[in-house]
């Protein structure tokens, strides 16, 4: 079950996931500058996270500036004063790599150059600096090229370059003709330091049966970690980060690496846990049971997310209270609420007294909207989210961008009965994102052992009797050693008639290898 489909790809130097560290969820734009790179280098090696593999330095977008009379891509003057290539050196002298960050089309994500109709000359730049690593976003396409396209022709410009660099795609690449061009592809939308957002680009893997494409040399990209940025419990960053070595996703971290607690390091410095995503055989492991415990769905958020209208799905239907200004959903007995923080919306817990509850359906307008912004779906992503109101509410494209990043506010109210469907113009129905809330994953590692991840998504603590041939975890003919990679000790030997008891906190993972003796 585990034996992916096999495809070309790209180049066989990227022979496990690749490890390091990307500036963008903790810095962004505003944080991003030389000093912080150079210590974020400096940090790699003095906490002894590069000599586990974290070996990649990533700078996001916001390096880059303009360009010069001759097309050369040029940095940001004040943060980048002494130009990348000084940046790259200092990197490569601590025995590190070097990455950048660029967009197919005509300009990135914040605006500034992209490399549409520049392949060959950034390609030749960034080998120039010795760049390692290539970040390849997809904002702002061009309207006449499709995604894949325009992917293609910048990988065969990184192939004329001479130079070996990592090429990371985003999901907009076709996944079937990915492995071709691209040594990781991002899975969808953007992670953000939340827990259900994080789950939620899980969810796309499982979905989507993206383990099939995953080969050495070949990564599906879960986004960069967020342990360490504060948001998430240690339980919740120690699942994050099982489910990512399990996966064999990148790890490239996202949080700042000269402020970091010992919690946060022991997560990110789990040499088990990362001997698992790094093994020679290169498979993730894949979802092979789920199960819902009793405590309610009531007593927990919920992502919303904007899927296919499906007129039997009981997650898609909501009622609307007049009196409370509350959209609830009658299943489920949550409310639609928007994220206090983030400004994504969720399926939370009722409260008449919660002002992230108060809507107001506009009926004529075909808006929803909570303190004067409006409830928003974008054909770029899956996730629903609270915006400022655009005057054009049922199609909003920015200058020059590709409709993949089209944003919708207009709802429709679909169903004239006491409960309704949010639909908006491309027929995406707003749901609750809820999923059984035990889940198991298992994959094998080399010299025939498995690894398994327990995860507990609910909102209560769980004992879960494991019962080994009940699940579908390989062949396993002969006595084995389960071995907790949290824990850091065997749990005992055990035969496929065997049971193990599994207590799992609310929020948390468990992490084992199987190994035969």
């Amino acid at each position: 079950m585990w034996i992916p489909t096999s495809v070309q790809n790209a180049s066989s130097f990227v022979s496990t996931p690749p490890m390091g560290w990307n500036s963008w969820n903790k810095f962004k734009c505003y944080g991003l500058n030389e000093s912080v790179v150079m210590a974020t280098a400096d940090s790699l090696v003095s906490t002894g996270l590069a000599k586990l593999g974290y070996i990649y330095v990533n700078l996001d977008d916001c390096w880059q500036e303009s360009r010069n009379k001759n097309g050369i891509l040029q940095p940001d003057s004040a943060r980048f004063p002494n130009g990348i290539k000084p940046v790259a050196d200092y990197v490569h002298s601590l025995g590190l790599k070097f990455g950048l960050y660029t967009d197919v089309g005509n300009m990135t994500c914040q605006r500034l150059p992209g490399s549409f109709g520049y392949e060959d000359v950034d390609a030749k730049t960034f080998a120039e600096w010795e760049v390692d690593f290539l970040k390849n976003d997809d904002c702002y396409l061009s309207a006449n090229v499709a995604p894949t396209t325009s992917y293609e022709k910048m990988f065969a410009a990184l192939q004329r370059s001479g130079r070996k660099i990592v090429h990371s795609v985003k999901s907009s690449m076709e996944i079937t003709k990915a492995a071709a061009v691209a040594n990781m592809r991002r899975v969808g939308h953007d992670v953000i330091d939340n827990w259900e957002v994080m789950l939620s680009l899980v969810d796309v893997f499982n979905e989507q049966g993206l383990e099939a494409y995953s080969i050495p040399g070949f990564w599906n990209d879960l986004d960069m970690l967020e342990v360490g940025n504060g948001r998430m419990t240690t339980d919740e960053y120690r699942a994050h980060f099982s489910l990512w070595c399990a996966l064999k996703a990148p790890l490239l971290l996202g949080n700042n690496l000269a402020v970091m607690s010992k919690s946060t390091l022991s997560i990110l410095m789990n040499r088990e846990a990362i001997q698992v995503n790094q093994d020679s055989l290169g498979i993730p492991a894949t979802l092979i049971y789920s199960e819902t415990y009793s405590a309610g769905p009531s007593t927990a958020d919920f992502l919303v997310e904007a899927k296919n209208c499906n007129i039997s799905s009981q997650f898609q239907y909501w009622s609307y209270n007049n009196v409370t200004k509350q959209i609830r959903q009658p299943y489920s007995k949550t409310c639609l609420s928007v994220h206090e923080q983030n400004r994504y919306i969720f399926a939370r817990p009722c409260n008449d007294k919660n002002t992230y509850q108060k809507w107001v359906i506009h009926s004529k307008k075909d808006r929803i909207q909570l303190s004067g912004k409006c409830l928003s779906t974008s054909t770029g992503n899956a996730l629903v989210k609270l915006r400022h109101c655009l005057n054009d509410p049922g199609k909003y494209k920015l200058p020059l961008a590709h409709p993949l990043h089209d944003i919708f506010q207009l709802m429709y109210i679909n169903n004239s009965t006491t409960t309704f469907q949010i639909k908006d113009p491309v027929s995406k129905c707003l749901e609750t994102n809820i999923k059984p809330q035990i889940q198991v994953y298992a994959g094998p590692l080399s010299n025939k052992r498995l690894v398994v991840v327990i995860l507990n998504r609910g909102p209560a603590t769980h004992d879960m009797t494991f019962e080994w041939s009940h699940f579908p975890i390989g062949d396993i003919k002969q006595p084995f050693l389960l071995h907790d990679l949290w824990e850091h000790k065997d749990v005992g030997k055990f035969s496929i008639k065997d049971s193990v008891l599994v207590t799992l906190r609310s929020h948390s993972a468990k992490m084992f290898t199987i190994t035969p003796v």
